[in-house]
C-alpha cells in the first residue's frame, strides 16, 4: 500500500549543519553573536517625562535597547491599556534623544503597520504567541521580532510558533523565555534557565530571557539576570520605571534607577563600555596613523611624477579587506565600506599635502 502519510516539512527554526546562530541587527545592536545586550524599559509609557527620565538612565547605565508598553493586552477588559499611539510617539522620540533603538509589544494584527512605523523592535507577548494571525502579520512587516515564549507553551510549540514568522521571510527573529507557569505563588511563573540552552541546541535563533515574571519580586531579579548571564543567553530584557511602587502597572517587578544601574555593574556591562571606548580612540590612532603615512606616500609620487591614485592597488586591497572580515566574523561590505571612506580621505589628504608642497616650492 502506498504511504499516504504527509512529508514532514523542515522547520526553519531548527538548527542544522550548514546554519549557523542567526546574528540578528538592530542599529548598532547584535543578537546572537556573543554579546550580552540588555532591553530595559518600563512595562508601560505613562508620560513623557518619565520615558525621558528611563531612556537617559538606561542609556547611561549600557542598556542597549529602550522597551516599553505602549498598546497593552490584560487579562481584565479594565485595566489600564496603555497610551497607544500617543505612547508610540513618546516612546520613539525618547529612544532618539538617547541614542537607543526601541521596542514595543504588538497586541493585534490591526496594529502592526502603526507600531512599525515608530519602533525598530515588533514584540509578540507570552498570551499572544499562539495568535497565528498576528504572527504572519508581524512577520511580513520585515521589522526585527521579539517572540516570547507561553506560560503554558512546551519548547516544541514555541518553536512552531516561530515557524509562523520565518515562513514570512523574516529570519529576524529572537525568542524571549520569560517564565513558565508553576503552582507557588511566591514565584508566579518559573522562569526555566534550562530552557536557554535546550533552545539554542534545538535551534539557530538567538534566546534572550526576560526574569521579571517569574521573580515575584524586583529584588530577586539582579540574581536571575546573572544566572541568565551564566547560562549563555544572548541578551536579558528588565524593567525598570522611575518610581516602581507608584507605577501604573508592572506587579513589583521593575527595578529603579539606581537599582537598574547597580545591576549593570553587577554585570560588567560598564566595565565591557569603558573597553570599547578604549578601544574606539585605539582605532582613531590607527586611523591618524595611516593617514600620515598616505600623506607621505603621497609627497613622494608627487616629487617623481607618479599617479595620486592606483585603482588596481585599491582593488586589491579591498579585495584582502573582505576576506580577512569574513575571517574575524565582520561584516565583509561594512568593512569594505569603512576602508572606502578611508581611502576617500586619505587621497583628500594626499591632494592637499602636494597642494601645499607645490606652493611652497613655488614660493
Amino acid at each position: 500500500m502506498p504511504n499516504d502519510r504527509p512529508v514532514e516539512p523542515t522547520l526553519k527554526s531548527h538548527r542544522r549543519p550548514d546554519v549557523e546562530t542567526t546574528v540578528v541587527t538592530v542599529g548598532a545592536v547584535r543578537f546572537g553573536d556573543g554579546s550580552y545586550p540588555v532591553i530595559a524599559g518600563p512595562t508601560a509609557v505613562e508620560s513623557e517625562a518619565q520615558m525621558a527620565a528611563v531612556a537617559e538612565a538606561v542609556a547611561d547605565a549600557g542598556a542597549a535597547v529602550l522597551r516599553a508598553g505602549t498598546f497593552l493586552g490584560s487579562s481584565s477588559p479594565y485595566g489600564f491599556k496603555g497610551l497607544g499611539e500617543e505612547a508610540l510617539w513618546i516612546l520613539e522620540h525618547a529612544g532618539r534623544r538617547a541614542g537607543l533603538p526601541t521596542a514595543t509589544e504588538v497586541v493585534e494584527p490591526g496594529l502592526v503597520d502603526v507600531v512599525a512605523e515608530h519602533a525598530d523592535i515588533l514584540e509578540i507577548g507570552a498570551a499572544q504567541m499562539q495568535d497565528f494571525a498576528l504572527l504572519r502579520a508581524v512577520g511580513e512587516a520585515g521589522k526585527p521580532v521579539i517572540l516570547h515564549r507561553g506560560p503554558s507553551a512546551t519548547v516544541d510549540e514555541w518553536l512552531m510558533a516561530a515557524e509562523y514568522i520565518l515562513a514570512a521571510d523574516n529570519d529576524a527573529l529572537i525568542l524571549c523565555e520569560r517564565g513558565s507557569r508553576g503552582f507557588d505563588p511566591r514565584t508566579t511563573d518559573t522562569v526555566e534557565i534550562s530552557a536557554v540552552p535546550v533552545v539554542q541546541r534545538l535551534s539557530h535563533l538567538p534566546v534572550i530571557v526576560d526574569p521579571a515574571p517569574g521573580s515575584g519580586a524586583a529584588t530577586i531579579m539582579p540574581p536571575l539576570a546573572l544566572a541568565v548571564r551564566a547560562v549563555g543567553a544572548d541578551g536579558l530584557v528588565v524593567g525598570v520605571h522611575p518610581d516602581p511602587r507608584n507605577a501604573r502597572l508592572g506587579n513589583g517587578n521593575q527595578l529603579g534607577l539606581a537599582d537598574f544601574a547597580a545591576l549593570m555593574e553587577g554585570l560588567g556591562i560598564p566595565a565591557l563600555r569603558d573597553e570599547i571606548d578604549r578601544l574606539d580612540r585605539e582605532l582613531l590612532k590607527i586611523v591618524a596613523a595611516r593617514l600620515r603615512h598616505a600623506t607621505d606616500i603621497g609627497r613622494i609620487k608627487a616629487q617623481r611624477n607618479i599617479a595620486l591614485r592606483s585603482p588596481d592597488r585599491e582593488a586589491e586591497l579591498l579585495d584582502e579587506v573582505r576576506a580577512d572580515a569574513a575571517a574575524l566574523s565582520v561584516d565583509p561590505e561594512f568593512a569594505v565600506r569603512l576602508m572606502e571612506m578611508i581611502l576617500e580621505h586619505s587621497r583628500a589628504e594626499q591632494r592637499r599635502a602636494v597642494a601645499a608642497m607645490e606652493e611652497d616650492g613655488a614660493a
